[in-house]
């Protein structure tokens, strides 16, 4: 199984992404559709989180179905009341019962999160087998460049929101193996506490990415450098694929 690293944090994910435009990411997301003249009815949301990005897209009319390898983000998901159905699997696992949609997403890094290039292979064919004959998956990763320059560094220490969070970043560049040692702080009760997480990402290359992607049936549409419409450069630090799924 891949890496379950979304563990106490999952009580606190929500406030701790409170400040990230989910909104813009979908409007990121449509004109990506646009851009390919695809118009799905049904997606399947690929390491969902709580279920932030999956409610937006049924508020917009998609049926929606959202899987995360993690139970208390499908707990917290589930808590939300929404308009989603949501199932605890592992991506390179997925089974869903023969269930085929239009489209297939996963955002905010988390293939990054599958460190196994076997795994991370078979999660994308597992993709592939739960979408219709030129559907599509849309994906982003954070690039080499983003993890061996220390993009994980960050920290929030001093403003009244919490959780308070200190991250840093060791990377191995034999392994491309990026762990991320973070600090978390928490009020309960009106008392602070704190606990630690490992969280550890694999820096996938674009070729292995686009052989994977070739290897499980797809054909790669395009590639961008994140939020924009332009090629990825070797100084990008995320970059989306646009994947279709050719007919067999």
């Amino acid at each position: 199984m891949q890496n379950q690293q979304f563990t106490e944090i999952t009580r606190y994910y929500d406030d701790l992404m409170a400040g990230v435009p989910y909104s813009l990411w979908v409007e990121y997301l449509q004109a990506l559709l646009k851009r390919v003249d695809f118009h799905p009815s049904t997606i399947l949301d690929v390491a969902c989180g709580t279920g932030n990005v999956s409610e937006l897209l049924a508020d917009l009319g998609y049926e929606v179905v959202g899987v995360d390898i993690s139970p208390g983000m499908i707990e917290g998901a589930k808590a939300k009341h929404g308009k989603v159905e949501y199932h605890v699997q592992d991506m390179a696992e997925l089974d869903l019962e023969g269930r085929k949609f239009d489209l297939a997403i996963s955002l905010f890094d988390s293939l990054n999160y599958v460190t196994d290039p076997e795994r991370l292979a078979q999660a994308i064919k597992r993709v592939g087998e739960h979408l219709v004959d030129g559907g599509y998956f849309i994906f982003d990763v954070n690039t080499i460049y983003a993890l061996s320059h220390h993009f994980f560094d960050q920290a929030n220490i001093a403003s009244d929101h919490y959780p308070h969070y200190v991250w840093n970043s060791e990377y191995d560049h034999s392994t491309r193996i990026c762990r991320v040692n973070m600090t978390f702080e928490v009020m309960e009760d009106g008392i602070p506490r704190q606990f630690k997480e490992v969280h550890v990402q694999r820096g996938h290359a674009l070729e292995e990415l686009t052989q994977w992607l070739l290897d499980a049936g797809f054909e790669v549409v395009e590639t961008f450098h994140a939020y924009r419409f332009r090629k990825p450069t070797r100084r990008s630090d995320r970059v989306f694929f646009v994947a279709r799924k050719l007919p067999k």
